[in-house]
């Protein structure tokens, strides 16, 4: 089902808004991978997931999965929840794993979309994940989303990879640091699209 829905999806966004995408010699043929994105409207985790060749698995809020018929659909498109506000040790479990196992692991560590495209502070989140499940993390910034208008162009570009080493413990200090080296990433990439 999400081959084939992201197929169709791809195809249209090309058609309707054209989409770009660049860097993707930066995200792994095989193995796991944190897929860290900024956060601006609903629409991202469809960009990302279109732009990429491979299928991500996205962290999505637990209150998405109260309805049946949603929760089944998102569990059709890799989607598993996480309750926000607080640690979710059973989502973040469930993170370390999904990237432990060799999968693309999506991510929006700013926690909650960000208004005008303003890029909110990260939370580390992203960067423990990957640390324990001995992955990179993989920024990645989506631009031209907000609003979505037709024929814009949606934008995605894909930067360098960070890797953490790992599997391993990390400490605090390390996770600010490795934060803000994505944070700049994301900044860099945005700029780019502007310029």
């Amino acid at each position: 089902m999400y081959e084939r829905g992201v197929a169709i999806v791809r195809w249209a966004l090309r058609l309707i808004f054209g989409l770009e995408v660049t860097g993707l010699e930066n995200i792994p043929r095989e193995g796991g991978a944190v897929v860290a994105s900024n956060h601006t409207t609903w629409f991202d985790p469809v960009a990302v997931a279109c732009a990429l060749d491979r299928p991500v698995h996205f962290m999505a809020k637990a209150e998405l999965f109260r309805n049946p018929l949603v929760a089944r659909f998102l569990r059709k498109v890799y989607a598993f929840p996480v309750r926000r506000g607080a640690a979710d040790r059973d989502a973040i479990r469930a993170a370390i794993q999904v990237a432990g196992e060799g999968n693309l692991l999506g991510i929006f560590p700013e926690g909650t979309r960000g208004q005008g495209g303003e890029l909110l502070p990260l939370q580390s989140g992203a960067v423990f994940i990957a640390a324990k499940a001995g992955v990179p993390i993989v920024p990645v910034a989506v631009a031209g989303v907000a609003p979505l208008r037709f024929r814009q162009r949606i934008v995605v570009r894909v930067g360098e990879p960070l890797d953490l080493g790992g599997p391993r413990r990390i400490t605090k200090p390390e996770m600010e640091e490795a934060s803000l080296a994505i944070s700049k990433q994301f900044s860099q990439l945005l700029r780019r699209n502007i310029d």
